[in-house]
């Protein structure tokens, strides 16, 4: 089933869906759910379709948008977005009370978008109404980027050339998590992506399994006469092996070299939990009686945990453990927040997490898209309740507030930040055209560069000793795989690479 769009806005019905695209001309098709055409053209990717149903969302509908092109709206621009463009303005059924809904949408260029809607008029426990009154509203944006050249499909969600718009459906009464709400973020990762200490070895960093740092293990990470550890602390929707995988093994032979075998990482909850909630489980995992000389290396959110571990011991309860922070390299850390968890961009913010997903995969592609459809429902029932792990970057926000106002006189911070200009034209048009106007000012796609180093408070900003990276192309999640970055943290730590 194909429908030509009207250009003057006035809708157009295909399937069970109502679409308005003043200023967009092209053909939508309706793909049926499980044709090999389907799975080809949209959203052919083992590690979605794996974290769908991992998560129990489904595919209820799955339309193409082909031979897009922009026009002169003849009855005016119509609907916008957030921030301001032309959009295509969606309206789809009403799933009914036990359902929840989220519509998720990739362009030509594979930038993809998650579009969340208040339900309309709800419809009977358990019904899915079609069409008619009652339905959902979603607004996507309308831009037709250049397509990518080469092949016919890019990254691990889009199709190159077309618009791909999938209605996705959940129960919201989760048979594991209980229901979909404040405390179902909490609860999917407690299961999930539970609190670990883990071995962090040359051999073994890159894999999410890992021998755990238990009672036994702790007397060979204690220090003294002047010996340091090395503790690796990763950011949102990541876990250590993740987040660091970009390191090769000779650096990390080289930092087990330094640290004479004193390192291990840190994994924990990121977006139900804050940072100090985040340390206090740190340190009651440590043995009593345990002396800690700390070295870390932090990315993103990891930093407000490495700051609170730092900076607030005075408020934290050690007991006879003994826990003192030398130096730090803060990697892409929102040390004055992130505007994109403000409650207005949290749907930005989901986004740029799955496009740097979608075209830079790594090996925890499938962990990190499952992490952001657990929050993508959440925010789909309207609510930040949960979430205070994601709010704690808010800037001017009390976590931040109270963080900033430490005082540290004892602590060595080094800074890495970038401006990031990506290459490719599809991702070009997201930061500037979405994420630039956003944040005002230069950024890696999820922090502003400045706000990692710069003046915010604390009594060790700004940070002296800092790299920026401006035009490397180094986006939030790929500081670990530049040479340059490698060097640096190997000079600020005195580790010698060979």
């Amino acid at each position: 089933m194909s429908e030509r769009l009207d250009p003057s806005g006035s809708p157009v019905r295909v399937g069970g869906i109502t679409l308005r695209t003043p200023g967009l001309e092209g053909v939508v098709s309706v793909m049926p759910p499980t044709s090999a055409e389907t799975r080809a053209a949209a959203f052919d990717s083992a590690a979605l379709e794996e974290a769908l149903r991992e998560e129990g969302v489904a595919t209820d509908e799955t339309l193409e948008i082909t031979d897009t092109n922009e026009v002169e709206a003849g009855g005016g621009e119509g609907t916008r977005t957030a921030q301001g463009e032309p959009a295509i303005e969606l309206e789809v059924w009403e799933p009914g009370e036990e359902w929840g809904q989220i519509v998720l949408y990739t362009d030509e260029a594979g930038v993809t978008t998650w579009a969340f809607s208040l339900p309309g008029e709800a419809a009977a426990p358990g019904e899915r109404v079609r069409g008619g009154a009652g339905g959902r509203t979603y607004v996507l944006r309308r831009h037709v980027p250049p397509a990518p050249q080469g092949e016919a499909t890019r990254g691990v969600i889009g199709a190159a050339g077309k618009k791909i718009i999938r209605v996705l459906s959940f129960k919201l009464l989760d048979p594991v998590f209980g229901r979909v709400g404040e405390h179902f973020v909490a609860k999917w990762e407690q299961e999930k992506r539970p609190y670990r200490v883990r071995t962090f070895p040359p051999e073994g960093f890159r894999n999410a399994s890992a021998k755990l740092v238990d009672l036994p293990d702790w007397p060979a990470l204690a220090t003294s006469d002047g010996k340091r550890a090395l503790l690796f602390v990763h950011g949102t929707f990541s876990r250590a092996h993740a987040a660091f995988g970009g390191l090769p093994p000779e650096f990390m032979e080289a930092l087990h070299r330094r640290y004479e075998g004193r390192v291990f990482a840190f994994d924990h909850p990121t977006a139900s939990e804050d940072p100090r909630q985040n340390v206090e489980w740190l340190l009651q995992e440590i043995p009593d009686r345990t002396r800690l000389d700390l070295d870390i290396i932090c990315h993103s959110r990891g930093g407000l945990v490495s700051r609170v571990l730092a900076e607030k011991q005075a408020d934290l309860a050690l007991g006879s453990r003994q826990v003192r922070v030398h130096n730090v390299v803060f990697v892409a850390a929102p040390n004055a927040g992130t505007i994109l968890v403000n409650e207005e961009h949290m749907g930005d913010f989901v986004d740029s997490y799955t496009n740097l997903l979608n075209f830079f995969p790594d090996n925890g592609v499938t962990e990190g898209l499952e992490w952001i459809i657990t929050v993508a429902k959440h925010l789909a029932c309207s609510t930040l309740k949960g979430l205070e792990g994601l709010q704690s970057m808010r800037p001017g926000g009390g976590f931040l507030t109270g963080i900033n106002g430490a005082t540290s006189p004892d602590k060595r911070y080094y800074a890495v930040a970038s401006d990031f200009e990506p290459a490719d034209l599809g991702l070009s048009s997201f930061k500037d055209g979405v994420m630039d106007r956003i944040f005002g000012h230069p950024n890696d796609l999820v922090v502003p560069t400045a706000g990692v180093w710069d003046h915010n408070g604390g009594s060790l900003f700004p940070i002296a000793e800092k790299l920026v990276l401006p035009d490397k192309g180094i986006h939030h999640s790929g500081y670990f795989s530049c040479p340059e970055v490698q060097r640096q943290i190997a000079r600020w730590l005195e580790v010698e690479t060979g």
